[in-house]
Parts: C-alpha cells; sequence; structure tokens
C-alpha cells in the first residue's frame, strides 16, 4: 500500500509542489500595511498651525496651514496664514503672492486687503495699495485699516 505524505499520493513529485506550498505560506504570513486617510479637517490642520505659530514653531506652522490648503483648496484661511507666517518671517514677496490667492477665493475680505495693501506698500506699490486699503475702509473701518491707510498716505483716513 501507498505512503500518503501531506495527503498526497507517495508518488506525487513533491519536490515541484515545494515552491507553490511555501509561496503561500509566505504570503499568508507576510504583514498587512495599511494606509490610513489623514484624519483632521482642513479646519484641525489651521487650528494646528495657529496653535504651533503661537508657540514660535513656525516650520511646524508652515506644515500645516499647508495640510489645511490641500484638504479645502477653495478656503482662502490657510493661505492668509501662510502669508501672514510668510511676511512675519521677513519675505514679503510671498506673503504677497499668498495674499492675493487669497483675494482670488473671496475678493471681499477686507483683511487680506489690509494686509495686501500694507505689503505692498513696503515694495514700493502705493498706488495699488491704496486702492486696496480704500476698498478694506469701505467694507470696515477697523483701527488697523486706519493705520495702514495713515502709513501709505502719511495722512489719517477721511
Amino acid at each position: 500500500m501507498e505512503k500518503e505524505r501531506f495527503g498526497l499520493p507517495a508518488r506525487f513529485p513533491v519536490k515541484a509542489f515545494l515552491p507553490v506550498l511555501l509561496l503561500l505560506w509566505s504570503c499568508s504570513t507576510m504583514p498587512q500595511i495599511v494606509v490610513l486617510e489623514d484624519p483632521l479637517s482642513a479646519s484641525e490642520h489651521n487650528d494646528l498651525g495657529v496653535i504651533y505659530e503661537r508657540g514660535g514653531e513656525f516650520d511646524l506652522a508652515r506644515q500645516e496651514y499647508l495640510k489645511a490648503a490641500r484638504k479645502d483648496e477653495s478656503w482662502p484661511v490657510p493661505l492668509f496664514n501662510l502669508g501672514n507666517l510668510a511676511y512675519a518671517q521677513g519675505d514679503p514677496g510671498r506673503a504677497e503672492d499668498l495674499y492675493r490667492r487669497c483675494l482670488a477665493l473671496d475678493g471681499t475680505d477686507a483683511d487680506v486687503m489690509n494686509n495686501l495693501a500694507h505689503v505692498l506698500h513696503e515694495l514700493g506699490e502705493d498706488a495699488e495699495a491704496l486702492e486696496l486699503i480704500d476698498r478694506a475702509l469701505a467694507r470696515e473701518r477697523r483701527p488697523e485699516y486706519l493705520d495702514t491707510y495713515e502709513t501709505i498716505t502719511g495722512n489719517p483716513a477721511p
């Protein structure tokens, strides 16, 4: 009577079947890699950025603002915060670009108009800066807008 090995007849060429068995065994014991989607919303990333920025962790703040901007490309707030961060770190050209992107998303935001006007004044573009601060003041007469107007013109706002 034939002996059986692994439930196969003795004459079955196990050596030929061995690579398939090894492959099946190795596939079943391979570690599974799980890729999770970022669980935070754009707003939560932005809030983290604000916390990092307040704590002086500017690189971490920038990373969080960028994540927020990628999560919701129609939301101007992370771009505004990136612009403020760029300006604070001495890069008015980058701040200008970011503020312009904000205005492209929301042309009615007076804070963006004010900050862009301030940056443009620093860059010597007073005509456009004055136009922007006038638009901001037409929306709301806040003290910081009045200060920007005076910085640009050298006179108090009418």
